[in-house]
């Protein structure tokens, strides 16, 4: 008779930890939102996260504060304040150990497509090809260092 009592008891507390592990770590929703880093970070001591801000628009009103689990990615997305990023999140139905129920899962930087250039920059690249060693020497410092900035030097050739 003890046993099955036991039996009984261990099965409903095996359900019940089970049911609000589900509850706390199992995501209802999920989507992305992008906008301009604002804040990002690391609270918490028992289980640290990143908690940050995004600016949706303008204002105040415009903001969306969300969470970091992952300590890697919370990292990675620390050396992009201040710049456009895009946010993949998962929606939690409670938040318990973070400040917010929105995880972040994964992220992107955004560029922007409305992006004026600088004539002047175009003119200091069309004054540096004029010389075969300026233009291997900037070619392989800026192919080693900032890939992105041979497109907009490639760009300004045509």
């Amino acid at each position: 008779m003890k046993i099955k009592i036991f039996g009984i008891l261990f099965i409903l507390v095996s359900l019940f930890i089970g049911g609000t592990y589900l509850i706390f770590t199992y995501p209802y929703s999920s989507g992305a939102r992008s906008g301009k880093l604002v804040k990002l970070s690391k609270k918490g001591v028992i289980y640290p996260t990143y908690e940050g801000i995004l600016d949706l628009g303008s204002g105040d009103k415009l903001t969306w504060e969300f969470s970091i689990h992952d300590k890697k990615i919370g990292e990675k997305l620390s050396k992009f304040s201040g710049r456009n990023v895009k946010l993949n999140y998962d929606e939690l139905f409670y938040k318990v150990l973070f400040e917010t129920k929105y995880n972040v899962t994964s992220f992107e930087l955004v560029k922007s497509e409305v992006q004026e250039r600088d004539p002047r920059f175009c003119r200091l690249v069309n004054v540096m090809r004029r010389s075969l060693t300026v233009v291997n020497e900037i070619r392989d410092n800026v192919t080693k260092f900032d890939p992105e900035l041979l497109e907009e030097i490639r760009s300004c050739q045509n």
